[in-house]
């Protein structure tokens, strides 16, 4: 399948007893503050976001919070956050909250700075870090024609074959070529320690379609066919300083 601009990958979401806190009010005045709590793990934006109501909902269930990314900013390179309430009042604590130090602020995108007076709010700057590729993928090939059962193959006494089958698996590859060495230095390295942990990450095979995403996790290249290692290969003779990923597998996450 042929890709009709750059792709974009975006991670590093990893939450700690650092980041961990959102402290909220939905009450004015006197109000009690809600206190959510993120467990800790590393995350996708997505699952990021559904943890975010998770943890939100548990602290206050009458009322019904909603987090997006708004991915078409400056072409999906700015995944803006917004937190929003059913509620008739909703703050956010991000710079006077009782757990300020631990705010989960930044790690979304917001200033430590409390977010009152509306019912929904959107982040300032982005959240998690993108790394754009210098030109379309190579080879690209699509979760919707890659598919894998995992399962076992039983053939009874009478001869028929079957297959007990646990879970169809998807997945999509890509090969990306002249990324220049001072990229591949400061921005491919950083992002392929995060991918060959397992870690889950985002997708966006065309930055002309930024709300078209694949959240999942690498599960081989050339260096490794459990997806723990990478290497890139310098394009010699004809292209010096200019380096291959080489062809990469994903395995696209079930949630």
């Amino acid at each position: 399948m042929a890709l009709r601009s750059p792709s974009m990958f975006l991670y590093g979401f990893q939450v700690t007893k650092a980041n961990n806190a959102i402290d909220f009010k939905s009450i004015a005045g006197p109000g009690p503050t809600h206190q959510a709590t993120l467990q800790e793990g590393f995350y996708s934006l997505t699952a990021l976001m559904t943890e975010i109501k998770r943890a939100m909902q548990q602290v206050n269930p009458t009322n019904t919070y909603t987090v997006t990314a708004d991915r078409t900013i400056s072409g999906g390179t700015q995944n803006r956050v917004t937190i929003s309430t059913s509620g008739v009042f909703f703050s956010l604590l991000f710079g006077t909250g009782p757990r300020v130090i631990s705010s989960a602020a930044p790690l979304i995108g917001f200033a430590f700075t409390d977010q009152t007076g509306f019912l929904t709010y959107t982040g300032t700057s982005s959240a998690g870090t993108t790394l754009t590729t210098e030109y379309t993928g190579y080879n690209y090939l699509g979760p919707e024609f890659d598919h894998l059962i995992y399962g076992a193959v039983n053939v009874s006494a009478a001869g028929v074959k079957e297959a007990v089958v646990f879970q169809i698996q998807h997945f999509f590859s890509v090969e990306f070529k002249y990324e220049p060495q001072s990229k591949v230095i400061t921005q491919w390295y950083p992002m392929m320690d995060w991918l060959i942990q397992q870690r889950l990450f985002e997708f966006t095979p065309e930055t002309i379609a930024p709300t078209v995403f694949i959240e999942g996790t690498l599960e081989k290249d050339t260096k490794d066919g459990k997806g723990l290692g990478y290497v890139f290969k310098e394009m010699l003779p004809n292209f010096p300083f200019n380096y291959d990923t080489g062809p990469m597998t994903f395995r696209v996450n079930v949630t």
